[in-house]
């Protein structure tokens, strides 16, 4: 966001001189150093991120041995292949900018409405990088969901684990469901069935209805979290400052969720506007 607002800065002070020769010699001389900076950092960036995945993949290797002899636990191993596909999506989003970067010869663009670049789709092949992660992080998170169901079943932990671990699967499936619905927005676009504007429009609204239905199950989780104390508290098996803590978490997450529903409100409101108006 910072080097995006130095850009529109920089462009508005061309503008206002554009009549002065040498005030836009200057300017291709500061987008040329900025671009070179902007690709050094990538550069060192994209370095350290193939490091991370080498270095996950030894201590992967440490663990499996370490399974293989019974000193600990092969989950242990699912939580280290995700953090090496963390590692891997880093490295290959910081190769698909610096690659942006190399053939635009400007910074990488990331919003919906954003050109091809020599006709390849850069933001597509970000959104689907991101959406392969998301799907190991949801097979991870679906396998954590049924160990907790099967604990509960032989009364090793409670139904409030359960339904806390239910409650993150919903958010790793609203997160994947989310980036699926970001690559269709972005191939409407560019099948021009809609507008830039109403891309990025339909992209407020599909981030605030994600919004919503988080928060609505948080509030259910945390309300139905609350109930259960408020009933112990009334047994005398608990203290009533917990209740009070859960309340003040209970308000702020409905406080969160009206302005998701306001947000999701006016931008519903502008496609519409915009849509009768075509």
């Amino acid at each position: 966001m910072a080097a995006a607002g130095a850009t529109r800065s920089a462009a508005g002070v061309v503008d206002a001189s554009r009549a002065q020769s040498t005030g836009g010699a200057s300017q291709q001389l500061g987008e040329s150093w900025r671009r070179e900076l902007l690709e050094a950092r990538l550069e060192v960036q994209l370095e350290l991120a193939r490091q991370r995945v080498e270095t996950q993949l030894e201590a992967l290797g440490l663990t499996r041995e370490q399974v293989e002899q019974g000193v600990q636990d092969d989950r242990e191993l699912m939580y280290f292949e995700f953090q090496i596909a963390q590692a891997e999506t880093d490295a290959q989003i910081t190769q698909l900018e610096l690659e942006e970067i190399r053939q635009s010869g400007r910074e990488p663009l990331g919003q919906l409405s954003s050109p091809l670049v020599n006709g390849r789709d850069f933001v597509s092949e970000r959104i689907e990088a991101r959406m392969e992660l998301a799907r190991h992080h949801l097979d991870l998170v679906r396998d954590e969901q049924l160990r907790a169901r099967n604990l509960a079943q032989e009364r090793t932990v409670s139904e409030n684990e359960v339904r806390a671990q239910d409650l993150v699967a919903m958010e790793a499936e609203q997160q994947l469901v989310t980036l699926a619905q970001q690559l269709e927005l972005r191939r409407s676009y560019l099948d021009s069935e809609i507008t830039a504007v109403e891309a990025e429009l339909k992209l407020l609204e599909l981030e605030a209805q994600s919004r919503v239905i988080l928060l609505d199950h948080q509030r259910e989780y945390f309300q139905r979290e609350f109930d259960q104390f408020q009933e112990a508290i009334g047994r005398g098996t608990m203290r009533p400052a917990v209740a009070v803590q859960l309340t003040a978490r209970v308000d702020e997450v409905e406080g969160q969720l009206r302005l998701a529903q306001a947000e999701l409100e006016i931008v519903q409101r502008e496609l519409e506007r915009r849509q009768r108006a075509r």
